[in-house]
């Protein structure tokens, strides 16, 4: 007993001297910033506006080859900026930006006694009296922020060196269109959960946050999954000093993770200054062929899929305007052997969206919206060899005929379905505290739909006493298809819309964002329909984690049917652990 006591503590003294003596995680690639690169790029009267210069080789430093990335000017356009007076016996500390201010989480200065003396966006010049500060910025909750020590001059300006890095995640669907989606971040290399983030309402004026965080290697998950899932996710390595723009693409219904990557789906072409135009086309060609030898006769089956995907887009920028057009145009078409009369319509999906933003303040402005969503081709019903009967239907649910010698039948006519939606409002940043950011958006939207008449695709309880209908009527029902019209139908609706969104950092571990939607039509104004989304986060220790997540959505229209109202709560206890 005493030999195998022994043994087994020489085992464990020896794992724990192996996992203290493994080599640790690489670096991540480059190398951080030092004073003389950014003396190599700022001019020391910080006053002048330059765009950096370049080393005695020629070459360019570290600093112009980061700020290549950014969408913000170069460090020193945004020190020589409007923002960057400072008063007379003063200093100035200057934290840089790589987007808009209002799309960067806050700055925040504190003096030596921990005392807040100062805050604001990034990009702008904070004027301090002469002495040590810390400065605090970054995405997640208090502990996770990024912490930076300065001294200050008088009479001098210290920007804080760019070493943490930027990330804007921009959320489509497989089609390409952008929606609000929604997904969670966490550091894999050095394992640090930091939240949800969600994507942008394009069609209200949004635009996507940037987060802002330390250089590392992330994972992007859905909501609610495991963080060391190994399906449903993508990962991006974040490197000093540098934005990375980055595309998701997730299933618009459930938010699942479809793939993503570095990539631009929409690059660009200038048109003018202001101006860029962009367009793809696409398109799939596919064959095959069925013999099977032991039918009798032989029978051969082939079938055709065509597909085509267009995509065209306009943009206007230059502030305060902003204009974004764009057309998107997908069918898809199959057909039975070599006859056209078998066409059949696999999708058929026409988009056209317009959006005009004017910001006549950073964190303030209206915006107008329209977007048309319209099928343009017919709908054909092949016949089958298991159903080779039509069984056609009056509006009543009466049998008018039954029909063997139709090759198919038209479902839908062409033009089948047009959508319109149209808003206008205002989007403003109303709170951007370092404890509270909230986001109010508010105006007047409606939409209009219309359908033609067509048919659907019935059962047997669309058929008038069906049960006391003879035998033989009921037989020949069970090898046709049923085909019950539907009346021409519109639905017009219009009203006020608002929405306010908030993320709130309790202490150093908690955070808890939420967002509540609400359009009001006018035909129901004491019945509007509206969605909450909360997510309450705790951060119990670097690798465990406790969420809370309630949704609830409440739809009340006229028609019983279509009513909605819903609760979901979700409880997740997460945590991810892995030797390195």
């Amino acid at each position: 007993m005493t030999v195998r006591a022994g043994f087994g503590s020489a085992l464990m003294v020896a794992g724990l001297f192996f996992m203290v003596a493994a080599d640790p995680p690489p670096d991540i690639p480059g190398r951080e910033l030092q004073q003389d690169d950014i003396n190599a790029a700022v001019p020391k009267d910080t006053a002048r506006k330059s765009t950096g210069q370049k080393g005695a080789s020629g070459t360019t430093t570290p600093l112009e080859e980061q700020q290549k990335t950014w969408d913000a000017p170069p460090l020193s356009e945004q020190m020589a900026g409007v923002e960057s007076f400072v008063p007379i016996g003063m200093g100035g500390i200057f934290v840089p930006r790589f987007t808009a201010a209002n799309l960067e989480p806050i700055v925040l200065v504190l003096d030596s006694t921990g005392h807040t003396v100062t805050s604001g966006n990034p990009g702008k010049t904070f004027s301090v009296e002469p002495g040590n500060y810390t400065v605090v910025f970054g995405s997640g909750a208090h502990e996770q922020r990024i912490v930076r020590k300065v001294t200050v001059e008088e009479g001098r300006t210290v920007p804080v060196l760019p070493d943490w890095a930027g990330l804007s995640i921009e959320t489509i669907d497989s089609l390409g269109v952008s929606f609000r989606g929604q997904y969670e971040i966490a550091r894999i290399d050095q394992f640090e959960t930091y939240g949800q983030g969600y994507g942008a309402h394009p069609e209200l004026g949004e635009v996507v946050k940037t987060w802002i965080l330390k250089p590392g290697v992330y994972k992007i998950i859905g909501v609610g999954d495991d963080y060391n899932t190994l399906s449903g996710f993508v990962t991006v390595r974040l490197d000093p000093g540098e934005l990375c723009r980055f595309t998701l693409v997730q299933d618009s219904t459930t938010n699942h993770i479809l793939g993503g990557g570095t990539v631009d789906v929409t690059p660009e072409s200038k048109l003018a200054t202001a101006w860029k135009y962009g367009g793809s086309l696409g398109g799939t060609v596919k064959f095959n062929a069925t013999l099977d030898e032991h039918q009798k006769p032989f029978d051969t089956v082939t079938n055709t899929n065509l597909g085509v995907l267009a995509t065209l887009w306009l943009t206007y920028r230059k502030p305060p305007y902003e204009w974004q057009n764009r057309i998107r145009l997908n069918e898809g078409f199959n057909f039975t052997g070599l006859s056209a009369d078998n066409l059949q319509t696999d999708i058929d999906e026409f988009l056209l969206n317009s959006l005009l933003i004017y910001r006549f303040l950073s964190w303030l402005g209206p915006y107008a919206n329209m977007q048309l969503l319209a099928s343009f081709l017919p709908v054909q019903l092949l016949r089958t060899s298991s159903t080779p009967d039509f069984c056609i239907l009056d509006g009543k649910g009466n049998i008018q005929a039954f029909d063997s010698t139709l090759r198919s039948f038209r479902l839908k006519p062409p033009f089948n379905s047009i959508l319109l939606n149209f808003g206008a409002g205002l989007n403003a940043d109303a709170i951007n505290f370092t404890f509270l950011e909230a986001k109010v958006r508010g105006g007047f939207g409606g939409s209009y739909s219309y359908f033609p008449s067509q048919d659907r695709i019935g059962d047997t309880t669309s058929i008038l006493n069906y049960k006391s209908l003879p035998v033989a009527t009921r037989a020949l029902v069970g090898k046709s298809v049923i085909l019950v019209p539907v009346a021409e139908a519109s639905a017009p609706a219009i009203g006020p819309q608002a929405a306010i969104s908030g993320l709130l950092r309790l202490g150093k571990f908690i955070t808890a964002d939420g967002e509540l939607d609400i359009i009001d039509p006018t035909t129901r104004l004491t019945h509007p329909d509206y969605n909450i989304i909360s997510t309450i986060s705790l951060r119990l220790i670097r690798w465990i984690t406790l969420d809370y997540d309630y949704t609830y959505q409440r739809q009340q229209p006229v028609q019983v049917a279509a009513q909605v109202n819903k609760t979901t709560y979700g409880v997740y206890l997460r945590f991810s652990y892995s030797s390195r």
